[in-house]
């Protein structure tokens, strides 16, 4: 359980596996955690707003919101599940290799 939110920890998921569940529970290393998810979660904003979906952490950077503009969301605490909550939330399978998703994606990367 983390000491700072009384959440319980299930499993770490592959995308932070450089931290053990001991160090998370103790605090340790919690600054390079966030920084870490938060460019995965820039990333995969990027993805999703394709779809017209938005992610965002929640306080504590251990779940994701999955959103979609209609003001529906769904909590969920890794990556594999927010793929799937997303593809639910759009309602068709995402597909990381679509044309049109790789186009927006260049494209986006141009704006900044």
């Amino acid at each position: 359980m983390c000491i700072l939110c009384s959440q319980l920890f299930n499993e770490i998921h592959w995308s932070d596996r450089q931290l053990t569940p001991e160090l998370i529970t103790r605090g340790g290393g919690e600054a390079g955690r966030r920084q870490g998810r938060q460019i995965r979660t820039r990333l995969v904003e990027r993805v999703l707003a394709h779809y017209h979906l938005d992610v965002s952490d929640d306080w504590s950077a251990t779940n994701y919101v999955v959103a979609n503009r209609k003001g529906g969301h769904q909590v969920v605490s890794s990556l594999a599940e927010l793929w799937q909550a997303a593809g639910k939330m759009a309602g068709q399978n995402l597909d990381p290799l679509d044309d049109t998703l790789l186009e927006h994606l260049s494209d986006s990367g141009h704006e900044r």
